[in-house]
């Protein structure tokens, strides 16, 4: 779900036009014809009547003005105006265009006009209406920041920035536009800046709690959660009733994975929302009973939410149902085409009953749709291991390392992957940056042991193996590697005390195989929004 770009009282594009024609329209200079004594007195009484907002009576003056001269461009654009502030707006329309065949360089026609072309969603003339009044008036903030706007939903978050901040130094009293401001960053990637941004502004509005929400929403929507949350509480905390902003918390709650807040949050649900959220927040606590409840009753008040059925197939997914999962998930891609999740979600079920080719036509889609999920590289490599296809499967788990360098797992499994075609040096190297990257992860150190030893260093592996079990006390094969490492250094007794530990769990070698199952099902166990 998108922002809407003005981030309170309108979903619309606008800015709210002032009662009044902009002041730079006050400056058009027609020229002096036939007529203009005549109609002068109507104009005084049309702007009269604009200024009461009697905008029935001001547009009868202005019928009058232009009966005695159908050519006053004055009055054609003061017309266009006031039908475009009573909502006619194919008439205003038809009325500005021909005052500004009259009147080019009247700003205020051109600016009204953007204005109308973007109510009729005419996004591509309203952007060069909007170009236009900028550069009659580069002072007028209203439209630097409609211009910015109409930029940054056609893809233009540069040139978007630059007219938003345009807008912020003639406006700084606005709170929308330091939201805006802050959504152009992030969409230009510039985290940083962005929340740069909210900071400063948020001494200037931070008791405005829509500021605070709408800031905190367009941070969850860009994944940045920890700068969300504390946004968000803030805005409960000054406005606790408002609904609204308590689901967008516990929306925040479940997507950091929080579901007793999310409990807390939505006591009474009276929403097919709140029974999703809640049925969210069960699904986390594992409670799957009560989780398909408020998910079937979500579906009941409104069968169309495509979350609520990957939901679903997420608990039929748990409970091994995935011929039902599927079939959940047939309908929410039917629902929302364009949402990657409900394909990535099928492929984990077609990868977990081993049907591999099935799940990478459901990731090709996915993909498609999401090129930079992590999640969904990361399964299309495994199934791809899968089939044997290793080569295939680590070109796959590196462009999902390029997103997520940080990702110390995705090193592990490139390091088993590389194991598996004897590739001794790259596979240590791998682990040795899985360990860097998390170093209570005991795998990578159990893996950098078992080659160690296998490459005739016992007293290295003896340390590795010695961190594997004590990051993960029932790595069972990791005390079977550390017992053949102790007896090649001598030491009797700790090679005993290490078998008997490896007897007592009775654990199998680490598989894999089941490695990457068990990475898919972490993954695939998250609620996106």
């Amino acid at each position: 779900m998108k922002l809407s770009p003005i981030l309170f009282a309108t979903a619309s594009l606008l800015l709210a036009v002032s009662g009044r024609i902009p002041a730079a329209a006050q400056s058009d200079k027609p020229a002096v014809k036939s007529g203009e004594v005549s109609r002068a007195p109507y104009l005084r009484k049309a702007q009269q009547a604009v200024d009461s907002h009697d905008f029935a009576e001001a547009k009868r003056q202005l019928q009058l003005a232009l009966r005695d001269d159908p050519k006053s461009a004055d009055a054609l654009l003061m017309l266009g105006f006031v039908e475009f502030q009573s909502g006619d707006t194919p008439q205003a329309v038809a009325h500005l265009e021909l005052g500004l065949k009259l009147n080019p360089a009247s700003f205020s026609g051109h600016y009204n006009l953007a204005l109308a072309r973007l109510r009729q969603q005419e996004v591509a003339a309203g952007l060069r209406e909007l170009e236009r009044a900028v550069v009659l008036n580069p002072q007028h903030a209203g439209a630097a920041y409609n211009l910015g706007l109409v930029l940054l939903e056609t893809g233009r978050p540069e040139e978007a920035l630059a007219q938003l901040l345009r807008a912020q130094t003639l406006a700084p009293q606005e709170p929308d536009v330091s939201v805006n401001i802050a959504r152009a960053e992030l969409e230009l990637r510039q985290v940083a800046q962005a929340k740069r941004e909210a900071d400063a502004a948020a001494k200037a509005f931070g008791n405005d709690p829509r500021w605070q929400a709408a800031m905190g929403r367009l941070f969850l929507e860009h994944d940045q959660l920890q700068t969300a949350l504390p946004y968000l509480n803030q805005a409960f905390r000054l406005q606790p009733s408002e609904i609204q902003v308590r689901r967008l918390l516990a929306s925040a709650q479940l997507a950091a994975q929080n579901p007793t807040a999310v409990l807390d949050l939505v006591t009474t649900p009276e929403s097919a929302e709140d029974h999703y959220l809640r049925a969210g927040a069960f699904y986390l606590l594992r409670q799957l009973p009560k989780s398909d409840e408020e998910a079937r009753l979500a579906s009941g008040q409104d069968p169309r939410d495509s979350r609520v059925l990957v939901l679903r197939a997420r608990i039929c997914q748990l409970q091994g149902h995935h011929e039902a999962a599927i079939e959940l998930l047939q309908k929410a891609t039917d629902l929302a085409p364009e949402w990657s999740e409900p394909f990535y979600s099928t492929a984990v079920s077609y990868y977990l009953e081993r049907r591999y080719a099935d799940a990478q036509r459901s990731l090709d889609r996915a993909l498609e749709l999401e090129p930079k999920s992590v999640r969904a590289l990361f399964l299309y490599a495994a199934s791809l291991v899968n089939q044997g296809k290793n080569r295939e499967g680590e070109t796959f788990l590196r462009r999902a390392i390029q997103i997520q360098p940080e990702n110390a797992r995705f090193y592990y499994h490139l390091g088993a992957l590389q194991l598996r075609d004897d590739r001794w040096s790259e596979a240590t190297a791998a682990f040795e940056k899985s360990a860097q990257l998390q170093p209570d992860y005991a795998l990578p150190h159990y893996q950098l042991g078992k080659l160690l030893l296998q490459s005739n260093h016992p007293q290295e592996a003896a340390r590795e193996l010695e961190t594997a079990v004590r990051l993960q006390p029932d790595l069972a094969q990791a005390y079977y590697q550390l017992s053949r490492a102790y007896a090649r250094l001598g030491e009797a007794g700790k090679s005993q005390e290490s078998q008997a530990v490896f007897a007592k769990l009775k654990q199998e070698e680490v598989d894999e195989d089941k490695q990457m199952m068990e990475e898919v099902q972490r993954q695939s166990s998250s609620l996106t929004h």
